[in-house]
């Protein structure tokens, strides 16, 4: 059993730090509320990460099927198409991005400004609790394998 493999440390990584580009942006947004004319800045990376694990999983389908095929006749998993080959040497990871706009939504007061303290406070709240939450599943996974490498129970 793989506790923690390369695949989830690659996730929680890329999710953490989406995460963290989006505190920065709300940071901006909450320093910058009484700038005339300043856009709030947003950001996204989900849709991003979400495309990265379907082909994490697309990979991970090809392998067990060739496995499966190998035990069956060797020969075949050799006859792989070249474009197969290289979509699973591929990094996938490669393909995430981490997406910081303006969000040109109409000023709120007449400054120009578009920047809602009370969102942003909010927005601030529900990031950190995902970032809390990823890091705490990461940390637990790696508390595990230290145990296990320590010959302790956990």
């Amino acid at each position: 059993m793989d506790l923690i493999n390369n695949r989830t440390k690659s996730i929680a990584a890329m999710a953490l730090d989406g995460l963290y580009e989006r505190s920065k942006a709300i940071g901006a947004n909450t320093v910058n509320v009484l700038t005339p004319n300043y856009q709030r800045k947003e950001v996204s990376f989900e849709k991003s990460l979400q495309d990265v694990i379907k082909r994490e999983d697309e990979k991970e389908n090809i392998k067990i099927q060739n496995s499966m095929m190998y035990q069956k006749n060797p020969s075949q998993v050799l006859a792989q198409s070249p474009e197969q080959i290289a979509f699973l040497n591929s990094e996938t990871n490669k393909d995430f991005f981490i997406d910081v706009q303006n969000d040109t939504s109409d000023p709120i007061g007449l400054d120009g400004n578009n920047v809602n303290l009370e969102r942003e406070m909010m927005d601030e709240a529900q990031n950190g609790m995902r970032y809390q939450v990823v890091a705490s599943l990461l940390s637990k996974s790696y508390s595990s394998l230290n145990s296990i490498i320590r010959g302790q129970n956990s």
